[in-house]
């Protein structure tokens, strides 16, 4: 039997962003499962079409990579998913998971990130060691930048705040792009405290386009400039979670609970 990985991701056209993330954590996961065969794919068409065109090479979709791992005989297919909710992203993989369940012996998706209390616990457990939450000045707050979704599996970003209350991380706020709580929410509770200092971090896998243009950006409505002309002090810290060696062990925790 020919037991295969899957590791799917959103993508980025920012080649350095996919090195020192998407690349680690399926490093990561190719170097745990030596005798598996480890293939990739991209849920965003916009990323592959991107990537085509200005660097001359194809990552597949997930229908179009099952195909391929369809053909090479693979027996046995297990599917990472390395997007940190399960909302419209991780359906479209299971949709196509299922489109393709009669071509394999065994079809399994493992979940994102964070599908689980003991999930929410370890990420800001993860995060706190690598960031120093729990050493933060009084003067001082941090910004977390999710992504956000329509889905309802945009909860988590909301449970995740819960979890970093609960810790005692009070001077951390998650804060998302296209869902809540959005980033005015979260300027309105800076107002509430006397913070002098923000230093915003990516809670995205990887450093892509909203990291370095929504919230590093040079525009003026970017978070760091909004945050700038509030008078606080900013700070930007442009890496993904993807590259934090526990966080890809956690993906790697949630691949062995499929295996087995």
């Amino acid at each position: 039997m020919k037991n295969g990985i899957l590791v799917v991701s959103f993508g980025t056209t920012y080649k350095e962003a996919r090195k020192l993330s998407l690349e680690q954590i399926e490093n990561t996961i190719s170097s745990a499962y030596r005798n598996f065969s480890v293939y990739k794919a991209y849920t965003s068409k916009i990323v592959q079409k991107c990537i085509h065109e200005n660097e001359g090479f194809f990552v597949p979709d997930v229908n179009q990579a099952l195909q391929k791992i369809s053909e090479d005989g693979i027996d046995n297919i297990y599917i990472q998913p390395t997007h940190i909710i399960p909302g419209e992203e991780y359906n479209k993989i299971l949709d196509a998971a299922g489109k393709y369940k009669d071509k394999f012996n065994i079809i399994k998706t493992a979940m994102p990130l964070l599908s689980s209390d003991k999930d929410f616990e370890l990420t800001a457990d993860i995060l706190n060691h690598q960031y120093g939450f729990n050493n933060t000045s009084s003067d001082s707050a941090i910004i977390l930048m999710g992504h956000g979704s329509g889905h309802s599996a945009n909860k988590c970003y909301s449970q995740f705040q819960y979890t970093l209350n609960q810790k005692g991380f009070s001077n951390v706020f998650v804060s998302t792009v296209e869902g809540f709580p959005d980033f005015d929410s979260t300027l309105n509770i800076l107002k509430e405290h006397s913070y002098k200092n923000i230093t915003l971090i990516p809670f995205m896998v990887t450093a892509g386009d909203h990291a370095h243009n929504d919230m590093a950006g040079n525009k003026e409505n970017s978070w760091k400039n909004r945050l700038y002309n509030l008078g606080y002090n900013v700070i930007v810290i442009t890496q993904g979670l993807g590259g934090i060696p526990e966080i890809q062990s956690l993906y790697l925790s949630h691949l062995e609970n499929i295996i087995g």
